[in-house]
């Protein structure tokens, strides 16, 4: 019955997911081509065998590219099938991997479309990366024989509680019964799957693949490209993947650190592409002189803030900067990743929403890594940083100890794939 009202509620929602569809396809232009996809429709070589890798968005990408090139050198007999569901996963993908794997955007949760897909790929494996728990997607992958592992899988407190609310016990035994199993970023993680119904032999904490990120090569090459000696002599600070309700408490406090007295940089990065100029609109309203990465450096000079109008580009901001201030968490997001700033040695600031990665944060806070500020307190504290480097200093070599000492959740996860692939 619970599939049943699902499956009627994602078919009478279709003209809406048409109208997101269409909007989406005019900021992206090869979004545009390739939007059937979401309902199978598409051309794709024969797939003998392969190995079904499901993304979201740029985070679980990211996450995913250590899996899938561990994959390729240890089975080279497998395509390696990689679905996003927006144009922005789908570009990290193409970047980072280009036509080593076969990208297609993820299917709609609709069984015709589920099995039209499975079908067409003819996956041996299927590899669901942190929580993206689609029932039919999981079903009919069970129903084929398809082992269903979910890896670097998180569940927040605000997520599980979520799931209790709108389901039945019944219910959530019938979408979590079907996987087979889930490898967790942390013993909390899996408490909380248990709570929803997973057995404990389907379960196993195998740590966070964020933290075996590896620094691109040319990290430093690349960051004096952007740059070049713009800020050298100032104190510069980054605000990471910000989001609508956040751009605004940014600039005032890097309003208060100018007004103050303080040779202060900002170096502000949107978290979509879509926000890019309505975020430059707003720096240029709020009275600061703007440098646009999509401009040439040649125009950079003393200009108060840099807006990085790329993707892929926000490692090279955080080692740019003396302090990395990680956002979507002065608003109810949830936070995004702190260890990118860690592994640069830099010390992390965040707003108070943080269940994103609780875990990771309430790890670094207790190495000293990481600091949580209210919105009120973020131009104060960064007054502090910059007039005492010493502490920036401190707190970078205690954030890159935390990753250090937590690496290799890729090589346990690839241990536990073989158990489905051999």
């Amino acid at each position: 019955m619970f599939r049943f009202i699902y499956c009627t509620f994602f078919i009478l929602a279709i003209p809406m997911v048409l109208v997101n569809l269409y909007l989406k396809s005019r900021q992206y232009p090869n979004y545009r081509k390739r939007w059937k996809e979401h309902f199978g429709i598409f051309k794709s070589p024969k797939f003998d065998k392969s190995i079904w890798v499901h993304a979201v968005s740029v985070g679980e990408s990211l996450a995913a590219v250590p899996i899938i090139k561990q994959l390729l050198v240890d089975y080279p007999e497998y395509k390696i099938v990689v679905t996003t569901t927006t144009p922005t996963g789908a570009e990290r993908i193409n970047a980072v991997l280009g036509d080593q794997v076969h990208h297609f955007y993820s299917p709609y949760d609709l069984p015709w479309v589920v099995i039209r897909y499975i079908r067409k790929i003819n996956p041996s494996l299927t590899i669901i990366m942190e929580t993206e728990l689609w029932p039919n997607f999981i079903f009919y992958s069970h129903k084929q024989n398809i082992p269903v592992v979910v890896v670097n899988a998180r569940l927040s407190a605000k997520s599980a509680r979520k799931y209790a609310q709108l389901t039945t016990p019944t219910n959530r035994r019938w979408l979590v019964e079907p996987i087979t199993h889930i490898a967790c970023q942390n013993v909390a993680d899996a408490e909380r799957f248990k709570m929803l119904g997973t057995d404990d032999n389907k379960l196993s904490v195998t740590g966070s693949i964020k933290f075996d990120l590896q620094l691109p090569a040319n990290i430093g090459t690349k960051t004096q490209e952007m740059f070049g000696d713009w800020g050298s002599d100032s104190f510069v600070w980054v605000a990471g993947s910000t989001h609508v309700g956040e751009d605004e408490v940014i600039l005032q406090a890097h309003r208060y650190l100018i007004d103050a007295g303080v040779n202060a940089k900002l170096i502000i990065v949107p978290r979509h592409p879509e926000r890019f100029d309505s975020v430059s609109e707003l720096i240029v309203q709020r009275g600061f002189s703007l440098h646009r990465r999509t401009e040439s450096i040649s125009n950079l000079d003393n200009q108060e803030v840099y807006m990085c109008d790329t993707m892929g580009e926000l490692m090279y901001c955080y080692k740019k900067a003396d302090v990395a201030f990680v956002a979507g968490s002065l608003v109810e997001r949830g936070g995004h990743n702190p260890l990118e700033p860690a592994a640069l040695k830099k010390p992390v600031l965040s707003g108070p929403h943080t269940f994103n990665f609780a875990d990771v944060y309430q790890n670094m806070i207790d190495a000293g890594a990481a600091k949580i500020v209210e919105p009120n307190e973020l131009a104060k504290v960064l007054e502090e940083f910059s007039e005492n480097s010493g502490i920036g200093i401190k707190m970078g070599h205690a954030g890159i100890k935390v990753v250090e000492a937590n690496r290799g959740a890729v090589s346990k996860t690839i241990n536990l794939l073989r158990k489905y692939i051999d």
